[in-house]
């Protein structure tokens, strides 16, 4: 009698436990219906495992289905991101959230130089940190700076004239129009707040109505704080045309945790690879990113 009590609670809980675990993959898909969707969707990959490993458990046919497509549309939106390389590009793009304390100005500048990148997006501007801009003047003197806070500027910086420039109204982007060989291409340095319950959603939003008023090829670089499988991410995708350079890896850690918050998106991705922290709390991001499709 016992075991088959035991056996009983053994089953519901192992029911609630992957009840949760599907409601909330499919949580994660709302986050253009509230924030919090979009803060859900950072565990999508870790509740569609749960899903998966659920399907292997005696029960019933109903149940295994619905688990199944639950795991299968957590995993597919995902996991394709982390695997391969999207094909080289024209344009060599170095986004770095430098990090508003870092001090170590001539190593990053070392790096940007070495990477040969021709479009550098920065975030965390800081006076501290400051000096970096002069510093990659000879190499990049082309500069658009917007400054939303003492800590808080983000950059563009170009070894290709600018031909325009603008600001969003609060702190997300720093975009600029290049004359790259002939061709127009507006490069946004991005850097969004944290998700729900912080303001990434308002953020991003003042992004989307700056690529509203866009027109041409853009591209995307920067601390997006926030996951590129993210709705506020696939909205400022689909707002203009664009996919994310691969594959994607972790270049923040939280306590221990690895998080994919540091991306670059243009109209034909591209190829993604990493470099060092250099003094920061983030890693950079060197992408060849295609300008059309």
């Amino acid at each position: 009698m016992r075991d088959v009590t035991e056996m009983r609670f053994f089953r519901i809980g192992l029911g609630l436990v992957l009840g949760c675990a599907a409601l909330g993959v499919w949580l994660g898909f709302a986050g253009r219906l509230h924030p919090i969707g979009d803060s859900v969707s950072l565990f999508r990959i870790v509740l569609g495992l749960v899903c998966l490993l659920g399907c292997l458990w005696q029960i019933g046919l109903i149940w295994r289905a619905a688990l199944g497509l639950t795991a299968a549309a957590a995993l597919l939106t995902t996991l394709p991101l982390f695997w391969g390389s999207g094909a080289d590009g024209e344009l060599s793009v170095y986004s770095k959230n430098l990090w508003y304390r870092n001090d170590q100005v001539a190593a990053v500048a070392a790096d940007m130089r070495e990477s040969g990148a021709e479009v550098i997006a920065l975030q965390e501007v800081s006076g501290r940190n400051l000096p970096l801009l002069a510093a990659l003047s000879d190499t990049h003197p082309f500069q658009h700076l917007c400054r939303f806070a003492g800590w808080s500027g983000v950059a563009v910086l170009s070894k290709h004239p600018i031909t325009d420039q603008t600001c969003s109204d609060r702190r997300g982007i720093a975009v600029a129009r290049i004359d790259h060989e002939g061709e127009y291409v507006w490069v946004g340095s991005v850097h969004l707040k944290w998700p729900f319950p912080y303001a990434n959603a308002h953020s991003s939003r003042a992004v989307k109505d700056v690529l509203s008023g866009l027109d041409g090829p853009v591209v995307l670089a920067g601390d997006f704080n926030i996951f590129p499988w993210a709705n506020s991410v696939r909205q400022l995708q689909r707002s203009a045309n664009m996919q994310a350079a691969q594959p994607i890896r972790p270049t923040f850690s939280l306590r221990g945790t690895p998080l994919f918050l540091d991306h670059v998106h243009a109209p034909g991705g591209g190829s993604a690879t990493y470099r060092d922290l250099l003094g920061s709390d983030h890693m950079g991001v060197l992408a060849q990113v295609r300008l059309s499709r």
